[in-house]
């Protein structure tokens, strides 16, 4: 008799079914773990090929910030003495900006001015002798085997004032590529006249000097501080009298171009 109750599993019987491979789990996690791997790769693929590209726009610069760059080219190429020699003689004005400061400058190099010519009003000029403003004779001779302007030394008279006093923004716009800045500006010389022009040569009188002056170290001279508070007071009804200064600059990459200059006698 066979003593192995009904319900007992047969030990032969559990031979023979099949048991799974234990290597089957591993094969589902390693399956698993790819396809989710393919998957992360086919979510970074479509959002890298959606990515949006942002184009970096150049701010455009506020007309104050323009107006003071320009002020401040004006300033560091001494362009005031255009007002006195004008865009006929800008050998004129060259020479006045690197003899600024400069002591004794009696022979100034032709390559210096040619390049101060060409950085700030782009353009080449033919050189000769330079006459003096009061047609009076040459006073540079320029020597064009050693390409210099070499001071005469002959005039005893004092020259014309190519440094305004003061000097306030009448208008600036844009015009296509170009910027268009008006000045109202004051001079003073003594030589010339009493009063306070504006205008180098003293025509155009504003105020009479003797209303502003006071004591300094190097003597008597005009008190900015009071010329100009009366004349921002005053302003409106005085910027369309006299002259006013007209300058048209185009900017390439970073620096600024004069490219054209005009002194305005009448009113707008």
């Amino acid at each position: 008799m066979n003593n192995m109750s009904e319900y007992e599993p047969n030990p032969k019987l559990q031979n023979l079914v099949k048991q799974p491979p234990k290597d089957n789990k591993k094969l589902i996690m390693i399956l698993a773990g790819v396809i989710v791997f393919l998957i992360l790769i086919i979510i970074i693929l479509a959002m890298s090929g959606t990515k949006v590209v942002e184009k970096e726009v150049e701010k455009k610069q506020s007309l104050d910030e323009v107006t003071l760059e320009l002020e401040n080219f004006i300033d560091e190429n001494k362009l005031d003495a255009l007002d006195t020699y004008g865009m006929d003689d800008v050998v004129r004005v060259a020479i006045n900006k690197i003899c600024t400061g400069v002591s004794n400058c009696k022979e100034i190099s032709g390559d210096e001015v040619s390049k101060y010519i060409e950085k700030v009003f782009d353009k080449e000029v033919t050189f000769s002798d330079i006459n003096c403003e009061f047609n009076d004779g040459v006073l540079y001779k320029y020597d064009s085997v050693n390409n210099k302007f070499i001071y005469t030394g002959e005039h005893a008279h004092e020259g014309l004032q190519v440094q305004s006093i003061y000097r306030k923004v009448y208008s600036i716009k844009r015009k296509d590529d170009e910027i268009i800045l008006i000045l109202n500006k004051l001079y003073y010389d003594p030589i010339r006249s009493d009063y306070i022009t504006t205008d180098p040569l003293g025509i155009n009188q504003i105020y009479n000097a003797n209303d502003y002056m006071h004591m300094t170290d190097n003597g008597e001279d005009i008190d900015l501080t009071k010329l100009s508070a009366t004349y921002e007071n005053n302003y409106d009804k005085l910027k369309n009298t006299g002259t006013r200064y007209k300058y048209t600059f185009v900017k390439e990459g970073v620096n600024y171009i004069l490219k054209e200059y005009e002194v305005i006698n009448s009113e707008e």
